[in-house]
């Protein structure tokens, strides 16, 4: 089970106060016991915060956060440095990481839709490491004249597997004559919901004619790096992942089976993609 930190802002005061927290109580006790003579914090000295919200944006990997704030009497906005976020992460082991604070505005820019609307809002890039999976917590702080008002919103992430989009290879080769070889290059083109930065690697295993498996079973991994001489990659970065790989005259003739897939940063991995080739 995780913990919630204290907010940076406010840890100090709090390990003094609960140094004193029986002598506090018993003041706070006595003081709202008088009849009128004392006057109390009240609510509507207190920004109000609602309807919090944090959501993400998976065509340009942003997060979106915003929280409506009924400002106290004679208060009419408040500065960017006096409202903001606190960004954590609870992964899938319940370890709890502060991600991020950002200050929210209320003027139109920086994601924020309609200016003095008393919507405060932002739009910024993710700071989550590609394939992150658990809860996103949000807790929003608003502050006025001393006066510290908290609303907390949550977004469960789900990590999405991988997928091999399409296979490209000879389907046919031909062995070449005793000390020569024949080149052909594979390509396996590779996509992620969390974006192309998820996916960790693309490899296949080859199922020989005779049912084994070549590289004692081991997968042989393509690269998306653009080098063209010696993978046979032409951009890199884009997704199509290549390999040339190598016919020798003393390869069995017979019906291969390439078996491609692709993983993400968390382990997840893509279904399984044939090509057969026939080696004569």
């Amino acid at each position: 089970m995780s913990v919630r930190r204290i907010p940076t802002y406010i840890a100090p005061p709090m390990k003094l106060a609960l140094g004193l927290v029986q002598i506090a109580l018993a003041s706070l006790l006595l003081f709202y016991g008088c009849d009128g003579n004392g006057v109390g914090p009240s609510d509507e000295d207190l920004p109000i915060l609602s309807s919090p919200q944090g959501s993400f944006d998976d065509r340009d990997k942003r997060f979106y956060v915003a929280v409506t704030v009924t400002l106290p009497a004679g208060v009419t906005s408040l500065d960017s440095s006096n409202i903001w976020t606190e960004m954590f992460l609870v992964d899938t082991t319940g370890v709890d990481s502060p991600l991020t604070q950002i200050n929210l505005v209320d003027d139109g820019s920086g994601g924020d839709i309609l200016p003095q609307d008393g919507v405060y809002a932002r739009k910024f890039s993710s700071p989550l490491a590609a394939g992150s999976s658990g809860t996103v917590y949000f807790d929003f702080y608003a502050l006025v004249d001393g006066d510290t008002s908290m609303a907390t919103d949550t977004l469960h992430l789900v990590n999405l597997r991988p997928v091999i989009l399409s296979v490209s290879g000879s389907d046919t080769l031909i062995r070449p004559p005793e000390g020569f070889i024949t080149l052909d290059t594979l390509r396996a083109v590779a996509a992620d919901p969390d974006g192309l930065d998820d996916i960790r690697r693309v490899g296949f295993t080859v199922l020989k004619p005779d049912s084994t498996l070549a590289n004692q079973g081991q997968p042989i991994y393509l690269a998306d790096n653009g080098d063209r001489s010696l993978w046979g990659d032409l951009i890199a970065g884009d997704g199509t992942y290549s390999i040339i790989i190598r016919l020798e005259s003393t390869n069995d003739p017979g019906r291969y089976v390439y078996r491609f897939t692709a993983e993400d940063y968390s382990g997840a991995v893509s279904d399984t993609v044939y090509h057969p080739v026939v080696v004569q």
